[in-house]
């Protein structure tokens, strides 16, 4: 029974990071009917600048008790890849999408496709196409008040000059968890930088996850059922040209779709990278495409869909991984996407609709 517990929680998280994106996706095609299949690249584009604020920006060294700094390093990488999302893909609806807004579907379609492979490749150029370890916050200690025997992995930052008069930094183990630092070298390292990891635990994680998109679906829904925003997002979807006439400034109303999709998708990315330990070009692909069919298989358009959606998809694959096949786990999402488009096409939670052909 334990065993099955920690089975759905793991499903749970999984799915929180596909309803995520699949809340994106949700949007866009509930406001303007389009598919970004780009999306799982802004996803991506998310968590590498997620990767670069926890790698680079230094919140951890704040003078904070512990452990602030590492939440602030979190929050941080969370905030910047979700903001860093949304940019991206409003630039893109502006560049590639808006101009597109009344040719044939199947043209916004392959300029998606094309987006998308433009992205991956951009990343592969810019980050290399090598998998990144991800970076977990660091706890700053000094050399005397590292506990013997040690109580996790500590490192030391050396300082090297070469002959030429450069200086370079260099990280190195100074004692590994359960041994005993000695003393001639915790005297060595007292004037240097000496840091152990504040890595978040596998059930902090999946708790994080999962609460931050119960947080983030309540906000979504009064947003879209109680603001004045949110009306014109459902005026747009039924009718964009009656909306207009009525007063409501369509560009403004899809930018701000694709920026909260895209918020969602950057978090949703931070979250899934810092679960599974590494960040690369192509990060975003295999889960963009499994957020896609949670959202059809939750009912594209709508937001409960989605995320019914993620939970269902993470659900399945966790449990068919665990008691039936590892091997066939990403197989798996595709049966799910071929059944529920005979079976039941509008989704578990979505709502046929009639449109003129």
């Amino acid at each position: 029974m334990s065993q099955l517990l920690s089975y759905l929680s793991i499903g749970l998280a999984v799915g929180a990071v596909y309803a995520f994106v699949a809340l994106g996706y949700s949007m866009v095609y509930g406001v303007v009917r389009l598919i970004n299949f780009a999306h799982g690249e802004v996803f991506m584009v998310g968590a590498f600048a997620g990767y670069f604020v926890l790698r680079d920006a230094g919140l951890d060294r704040l003078p904070l008790p512990q452990p602030w700094p590492a939440v602030a390093a979190y929050v941080a990488a969370l905030l910047v890849g979700g903001l860093a999302a949304g940019l991206l893909a409003v630039v893109a609806e502006r560049v590639c999408y808006r101009p597109l807004r009344r040719a044939p579907r199947i043209t916004v379609l392959l300029t998606a496709v094309g987006l998308s492979m433009l992205l991956q490749n951009g990343a592969r150029q810019a980050f290399g196409p090598s998998p990144r370890e991800w970076p977990s916050p660091r706890v700053f200690v000094d050399a005397e008040a590292v506990p013997a025997p040690a109580d996790a992995q500590y490192y030391v930052v050396r300082t090297f000059v070469s002959d030429r008069g450069e200086r370079s930094d260099h990280e190195e183990v100074l004692v590994a968890a359960g041994a005993t630092l000695p003393p001639a070298a915790r005297a060595a390292a007292g004037g240097a930088t000496v840091y152990r990891k504040a890595g978040l635990s596998a059930d902090e994680v999946k708790l994080g996850v999962v609460g931050m998109l119960v947080l983030a679906t309540g906000l979504l829904w009064f947003l879209v059922r109680r603001t004045r925003l949110g009306k014109a997002m459902r005026a747009t979807s039924e009718d964009a040209d009656a909306a207009r006439l009525m007063g409501v400034n369509v560009d403004v109303v899809v930018s701000a779709t694709f920026f909260l999709g895209a918020v969602l998708a950057g978090v949703g990315g931070v979250a899934y990278c810092a679960a599974y330990g590494n960040v690369d070009p192509l990060t975003g692909f295999l889960p963009g495409l499994k957020a896609f069919i949670a959202a059809v298989l939750g009912g594209i358009g709508s937001i409960p869909g989605a995320v019914v959606g993620g939970l269902l998809l993470g659900l399945l694959e966790t449990l068919f991984a665990a008691y039936v096949s590892t091997q066939w786990r990403d197989a798996l999402a595709f049966v799910v996407l071929v059944v529920i488009l005979v079976v039941r096409p509008s989704g578990l939670l979505g709502t046929a609709r009639r449109e003129k052909v």
